[in-house]
């Protein structure tokens, strides 16, 4: 009988323990949560003092007034990608981010799977004249298992940019991973570039995306794609509205 007690006891004092330890745990993992969300990675503001985000219709209709307050200077908005596709909130947005006073840049998510002769006639009939101050984005990522050819993908990749330069004489600022710039680094070579990294780019100039979703300090509680410009302001203001020929 005496045994029977000590063994309860023990028994008790594990189940204790355990409950003890699983608590510790979920409120470790509820912290560790909370962080991750509300985490702010932000590159220190006195080397880069250009802050920016990249938008597309996830990120909903945006009030762009409120980014401005969380000391965001410009927004890239998607506008198409393909040759068919259209993004849903591109006008509302435009028209609200030409109210605020932010620098605007529109990109193109290019395809493998049409010609680019199809994909600038898709850009420039839904883009129209709504092209903002910035370079014209185009955002290239591997989204297939195949990759293209390097040198496959730098002629389909120049012809688009020859286009779209035509009509709309308009520098453009190639966006990617550092691998996938490397692959077109004969496309337009005087282009900024816009690099998709959690690491500082080897480059000292263009955009540096340092996160794909994370708040901004002091800003909506949503998560971004937050970029930098990789200079001063008056570098960042030369960009504006560049012509080319």
């Amino acid at each position: 009988m005496r045994s029977r007690v000590i063994y309860a006891d023990t028994y008790r004092k594990r189940h204790q323990r355990r409950l003890f330890l699983l608590a510790v745990l979920i409120i470790a993992l509820g912290a560790l949560f909370v962080w991750w969300h509300q985490r702010n990675p932000r590159p220190d503001p006195q080397t880069y003092p250009v802050l920016g985000v990249r938008l597309d219709q996830t990120d909903g209709v945006q009030d762009f007034d409120s980014l401005r307050s969380s000391k965001v200077s410009f927004v890239y908005l998607k506008a198409t990608e393909g040759s068919s596709y259209f993004d849903d909130n591109f006008n509302t947005n435009f028209n609200q981010a030409a109210g605020s006073r932010l620098s605007i840049g529109i990109y193109h998510v290019f395809s493998f799977e049409t010609t680019p002769q199809a994909q600038a006639a898709q850009f420039t009939r839904q883009v129209g004249q709504n092209i903002g101050d910035l370079p014209i984005g185009i955002y290239l990522s591997y989204y297939t298992e195949k990759k293209p050819s390097t040198q496959w993908l730098t002629t389909q990749l120049q012809t688009f940019v020859t286009l779209v330069q035509q009509h709309y004489h308009r520098q453009v600022l190639l966006m990617g991973s550092p691998s996938i710039l490397k692959a077109v680094q004969k496309v337009d070579s005087q282009a900024p570039r816009w690099v998709v990294s959690d690491k500082k780019p080897t480059t000292s100039s263009g955009f540096w995306q340092y996160t794909s979703g994370a708040r901004l300090p002091n800003g909506p509680h949503a998560d971004y794609r937050a970029a930098v410009f990789m200079g001063d302001r008056a570098a960042f203001l030369k960009l504006s509205q560049q012509i080319v020929n």
